[in-house]
């Protein structure tokens, strides 16, 4: 056998051995990844994304072999290690986001060590459209969608009027009565109709659109040429208003057909066409802006020389060690997965006390639907009202998590309760003083929906911590995760009537979040 043949079969083991080690590590991650692609309409786009990614591959082949210069063991290494960091922090703080951008680091890692550098001036955009078909936190992701939401339903509101159509809208929901008809028909701008998911698509089209009709083929930045790089950026930014004002359209004509045709309008043919043309359209948007584009930002056709293969024979990377980091960094993360939450003594929320201070339990305990319950995934959770002798009433809602490893976690009144018609006023971080003496910052809000006008006050406690922000507890559930081995904790929210005096309303919503929260050691453990 040759040395030209060895030396390929080499290159061939250690390429299945290096592919095997990686799926070793990220093979459920990779696995949760495609259902999320094939299920979730927001990145069905990620279906596409490998097949781009080895035809730009396969396009730049040749190339590829010829960038490829000495083998940074040290950064290399570095981004391995980083990756596997940011895989222990998703794992074991049930964040999807985190351990899947772990996998695309893990994948610069190894490319780094075992060709350099250089080599990744022309895989920045297959890089970059993997980050792209990547899902982002949903806490991110709600408070992109929801404004997005009442954008959509405000310039919908606008369009429909102008065909003489009477409209009302409470927050994301358009109330329309439809023509000879008693009874309104709500129209929910949800998400789909908001511009969020045909987003993701265009911003990841934009990229792939001007990637491949660059005027210089061999760029310095990301394989783009200045000119062609602003191009693409500029691109990525005209998507944004594209998505939504097709959707908006969308919402409008909707709302129009509604007010002719009534319910069928909302559903069945319509629905699924309207859907189909706003891709279309936004699709022939985008492409008429990439055309307007290329020919207003000016450049011209210029070819660079690559580098030979001289440089990558002067020393070839040593495959092993990486496997060996790979693989033990795979056993460690198991270990750290299934090892399981420290199991903590707690009561049901259903024994909370009935009797907080001077708030009395008004009637039976308040359960969701299974729907609901199927979406909020809590291990126990309590809802109820309370009242004063003056006769005011509060809400409460208290859930609990056991274990936020598995992915089910606290869902923020920010992302809840827009999605059913309330708008959210004037957002304030309070401190809140109990009657132990014990202080902590909670999240307050006026909140509306038609008639009603509430105040209210969240906060999230477990592990003995009491956070405002959902992003420090967040990182707090990281930590805890690792160094205590437990993740539960629980998200508790009070409410009651503005009526017509709102300092009494905040007097007394902070009271009861007091009282409930030096109550609630019990069913939610320290």
């Amino acid at each position: 056998m040759s040395e030209s043949v060895q030396k390929k079969y080499s290159n061939m083991l250690s390429a299945v051995v290096i592919a095997i080690a990686v799926m070793f590590l990220y093979a459920p991650i990779l696995v949760k990844l495609g259902n999320d692609w094939w299920v979730d309409e927001n990145y069905s786009h990620g279906l596409l994304i490998p097949f781009v990614i080895a035809l730009i591959v396969w396009r730049e082949w040749d190339r590829l072999k010829g960038l490829a210069g000495r083998p940074s063991f040290v950064l290399g290494s570095s981004a391995i290690l980083a990756a596997l960091f940011l895989l222990v922090a998703g794992t074991l703080g049930a964040e999807l986001f985190t351990t899947r951008v772990s996998f695309v680091v893990m994948l610069a890692g190894i490319v780094v060590y075992l060709y350099g550098t250089k080599i990744l001036n022309i895989l920045a955009v297959p890089f970059a459209l993997l980050l792209l078909a990547i899902p982002i936190p949903q806490i991110v992701f709600n408070r992109i969608a929801f404004p997005l939401q009442i954008w959509a339903s405000q310039t919908a509101v606008w369009g429909i009027r102008l065909f003489g159509v009477p409209t009302l809208r409470k927050g994301n929901v358009i109330e329309i009565l439809p023509q000879g008809s008693t009874q309104t028909i709500s129209l929910e701008v949800v998400e789909a109709c908001s511009g969020i998911r045909s987003l993701m698509t265009l911003v990841t089209l934009s990229l792939i659109l001007a990637y491949f009709t660059r005027r210089q083929e061999h760029g310095r930045f990301a394989d783009f040429s200045a000119s062609d790089l602003s191009r693409a950026l500029i691109l990525m930014i005209v998507a944004i208003p594209i998505a939504v004002l097709t959707n908006a359209a969308r919402v409008t004509g909707t709302g129009v057909f509604t007010f002719y045709y009534g319910k069928q309008a909302t559903e069945g043919t319509w629905h699924d066409l309207s859907g189909w043309l706003v891709y279309i359209v936004a699709l022939a948007l985008l492409i008429g802006a990439n055309y307007l584009l290329r020919n207003l930002i000016p450049g011209k056709l210029v070819n660079e020389d690559f580098a030979t293969t001289e440089e990558l024979s002067a020393k070839r990377a040593t495959v092993w060690p990486l496997v060996a980091l790979i693989i033990l960094g795979g056993i460690g993360i198991n270990w750290f997965a299934s090892r399981g939450d420290a199991q903590v003594d707690r009561r049901p929320l259903t024994e909370l006390q009935s009797t907080l201070g001077d708030w009395r339990q008004k009637g039976d305990e308040i359960r969701f639907g299974d729907e609901v319950e199927s979406v909020l995934r809590t291990t126990d959770y309590t809802m109820r009202e309370y009242t004063l002798p003056n006769g005011r009433i509060a809400n409460l809602y208290v859930g609990y998590y056991g274990s936020q490893r598995s992915g089910a976690t606290y869902h923020s009144p920010q992302n809840c309760l827009p999605g059913a018609g309330w708008v959210m006023k004037d957002p304030q971080q309070i401190v809140i003083t109990t009657s132990s003496g014990k202080t902590f910052s909670a999240n307050r809000y006026i909140i509306e929906n038609g008639i009603y006008n509430e105040v209210m006050i969240y906060w999230y406690q477990g592990r003995g911590r009491i956070e405002a922000s959902e992003y420090t507890d967040k990182l707090n559930t990281i930590w805890d995760s690792v160094t205590r081995n437990r993740s539960d904790g629980a998200i508790i929210r009070v409410m009651t009537s503005v009526g017509t005096d709102e300092p009494s309303a905040f007097e007394a919503a902070s009271d009861l979040a007091a009282r409930l929260a030096d109550s609630l050691n019990a069913y939610v453990p320290d």
